[in-house]
């Protein structure tokens, strides 16, 4: 077909040639095959034209057309040729294989699981710093916005050694944000001469690597035009009070700040180019978004982008890439004896320090694991323990559900630490977070620690002990308030176990530490050990429930979840709660081509699965019969947790394959991304609503439901009565 044609060509302004062809599997909004273009990095005719024959072989034969064939591929064709066919398609679920380099150490080999959770800027990563002994090296990096780009698991262990395994994102994902980019980047450049208003060259450059959403930032790997000092720059430092400084020895990578200014003037120029363009050819702001997406000198400018920060990979020194030969790895390990080595090693992949812009590879990380023999502050010893941290939750008011990739740490943890600032203690977000971790079975696993006690003044306090009072009592008015609102969202044993687990530290930002600081990781210890060593037996305890209350409570979780996301996606109406059609479309691209669950805040599969775990919680804590009737609530609590925490977990794999991985989702969620133009809004909330229709149908009556409303229902009964049954319970069923 004409359409898969492979052709090569050196375009002008530029010395080697360029690969371009249509997809024949990843479909553009028109139907017709993507278009990918991608540099040779040759100048020989000869070359290009061999590396074209590859390729077309590639289109030719159906036979490669599914992604899991990319290693083998690359046994037999050039990687420059294998990425640019493999590279575009959809992945399924993201993953973390890169990481396995370094096995996950288990409970049973002697390792607890501490997972890490709170707010951006709430101070994790600062403690977890306390919790490795790295405050000194200032590693990793944190500040008061959020910092942590990535997933982190730090194992320490008593060897000899320090590994570090790092997983890239994908580069499909990079080219996505970048589309992205341009199309903010022309939007910029014509409101910006539409209002005679001057286009600010800096504003413009990071508006073409950094992304909206700050998902990547890659001003980090690529940096930017050299600026002479703020004069106020010791007083930021002053107000920062912070007495670390990140004096790193950078990355042994030569950049000449007069090519790097020459190539990022040349980019941003050729964009400014491409908006004049479309400005003289009288193209809408509206139709840009169709008109970029086949675009060669868009195309060619992401590419060069993408292929300067392949270059960054030769930063990478002593390791290895994984798989060995391809241009864009999947990941990277590492191994050493030095310590020093091995932190310096590490930052190019967590550190946001502008003396290195151009040096790192932050924003290309989605996850690390690392291994060594850390040693925790105040110890001697090497304590074996897996500490997991991740981003912060957000502080929009627009999230309604914890992340799955936090629920998943936690779902592994034997500890879950609350991070949160006692100088804000308990925002909203705080609250709807605890809120879900208690649903979902955590309420006897939390440890809360409160941070920047330093920060906490004013006349009413007389001492400490006032502030840790005022810190508390604000976390116990929230437990109650819960108890008042519904005294079935969890138990007073519940509650006063959450207050006993309360600790506090200050200067956590500060080389040594405070009495308070040494005293709370101290105590962190401790607690630590109690929650571990706590253990209830709940054999002989039983529960009976009336499955048809359980049908209510998934009915009222389908309508608020369905209404909700009516509203984001402008389907039911447009209000201040709908969210801009841009964003819906990057959820949609993330859901059908990046394997990927949710865009910043928008995760509508999280969504449902914590507002249908809040009704499942109301729904175990009130049994409708408990043998024997003389039970502790200590002991009832414990079996009810139990149940919740594994009717979560399955419900999430449920959930995953009904709205997004079975192929019909898929293809919905891929077709709603592929939506562009005039009434594009429109179309899309149809789309997605047609998607809910079959994953989450609106329940009619029992007597009227249809089929497909019957084997939802039926699919999520079964899975609570599996639940039961395992942990001796019943559901006395009806007919439905």
């Amino acid at each position: 077909m004409a359409e898969n044609k492979v052709s090569y060509k050196i375009p002008t302004g530029k010395g080697t040639y360029v690969l371009s062809f249509r997809h024949p599997v990843v479909k553009d909004a028109n139907g017709y095959g993507k278009k990918i273009q991608r540099g040779m990095g040759t100048s020989e005719e000869k070359v290009a034209k061999n590396l074209a024959g590859q390729l077309q072989e590639l289109l030719n034969d159906e036979k490669w057309h599914i992604k899991g064939l990319k290693e083998e591929a690359l046994k037999k064709y050039e990687s420059i040729v294998v990425d640019a066919f493999y590279d575009c398609m959809p992945d399924s679920i993201e993953n973390n294989n890169a990481l396995d380099s370094i096995s996950m150490k288990t409970l049973e080999e002697g390792y607890s699981n501490t997972a890490l959770v709170g707010m951006s800027g709430a101070g994790k990563t600062t403690l977890l710093r306390k919790l490795i002994g790295t405050t000194k090296e200032v590693f990793p990096t944190t500040s008061n916005n959020r910092t942590t780009t990535c997933d982190m698991e730090i194992i320490r262990s008593a060897v000899s050694s320090y590994k570090l395994a790092v997983q890239f994102i994908s580069r499909n994902e990079l080219e996505a944000d970048l589309m992205d980019n341009m199309y903010a980047a022309i939007e910029y450049i014509l409101m910006h001469q539409r209002e005679d208003e001057i286009i600010d060259d800096m504003e413009l450059l990071t508006t073409i690597l950094n992304h909206r959403e700050m998902s990547t930032r890659l001003s980090y790997t690529l940096g930017l035009y050299e600026v002479e000092s703020d004069d106020d720059d010791e007083e930021d430092d002053i107000i920062s009070g912070d007495d670390l400084k990140d004096d790193f020895s950078l990355p042994e990578y030569k950049i000449d700040p007069e090519e790097r200014d020459a190539w990022l003037s040349d980019i941003e120029n050729r964009v400014k180019s491409i908006a004049n363009r479309y400005k003289k050819a009288g193209i809408s702001i509206t139709d840009i978004e169709s008109e970029i997406q086949n675009d060669d000198e868009i195309l060619g400018i992401i590419d060069d982008i993408i292929t300067e920060v392949i270059k960054k990979f030769s930063i990478l020194q002593g390791g290895k890439k994984i798989p060995a030969k391809a241009i864009w790895p999947d990941g990277w390990y590492f191994e050493t004896q030095e310590r020093e080595t091995l932190i310096k090693t590490a930052k190019i992949f967590v550190s946001d320090n502008y003396k290195a812009w151009g040096k790192l590879l932050t924003p290309i990380v989605r996850a690390m694991r690392i291994e060594g023999p850390f040693i925790e502050d105040g110890k001697n010893y090497v304590e074996p323990m897996v500490i997991t941290d991740g981003i912060g939750l957000g502080h929009s008011t627009n999230s309604t559900s914890v992340p799955t990739s936090v629920l998943k740490r936690c779902a592994s943890a034997d500890v879950i630490v609350f991070v949160d600032s006692a100088g804000n203690p308990m925002m909203a977000n705080a609250k709807e977070a605890l809120k879900s971790l208690i649903e979902f079975g955590y309420a006897d696993r939390l440890i809360f620690a409160f941070s920047k006690m330093d920060q906490v003044d004013g006349n009413n306090y007389r001492n400490m002990s006032d502030k840790k009072r005022h810190i508390t009592l604000t976390l116990q008015n929230y437990l109650m308030f819960l108890r008042k609102q519904k005294d079935t969202v969890l138990s007073e044993t519940e509650v006063q176990s959450i207050l006993s687990n309360c600790i506090y530290f200050s200067f956590l930002n500060r080389k040594d530490n405070s009495k308070m600081t040494r005293k709370g990781l101290q105590e962190l210890s401790d607690v630590t050990a109690r929650v571990m060593k706590k253990h209830i037996s709940t054999e002989d305890v039983h529960f009976e429930y009336e499955a048809l209350k359980l049908y209510y409570y998934i009915k009222e979780a389908t309508q608020e979840f369905r209404a909700i996301w009516a509203e984001k996606t402008g389907y039911s109406s447009i209000t201040n709660k709908t969210e801009h059609w841009s964003r819906v479309r990057a959820l949609a691209r993330r859901l059908g081509v990046l394997g990927q669950e949710n865009y910043c805040e928008l995760q509508p599969l999280s969504d449902f699965v914590s507002i249908i775990q809040e009704k499942i919680n109301l729904f175990i804590n009130q049994p409708d019969n408990t043998k024997p009737a003389i039970a502790s609530e200590e002991v009832t609590d414990e079996l009810k947790r139990i149940i919740k925490r594994t009717i979560g977990r399955d419900f999430r794999g449920i959930n995953q394959r009904r709205m997004w991985t079975e192929d019909r989702p898929l293809r919905g969620w891929r077709n709603a991304y592929n939506e562009m133009g005039t009434g594009s809004r429109k179309r899309r909330a149809r789309i997605i609503e047609n998607i809910f229709d079959e994953a989450v149908p609106y329940l009619s009556d029992i007597p009227n439901l249809t089929e497909e409303q019957s084997e939802y229902l039926s699919e999520v009964i079964q899975l609570v009565e599996k639940v039961l049954n395992e942990n001796g319970c019943k559901l006395l069923k009806f007919n439905y």
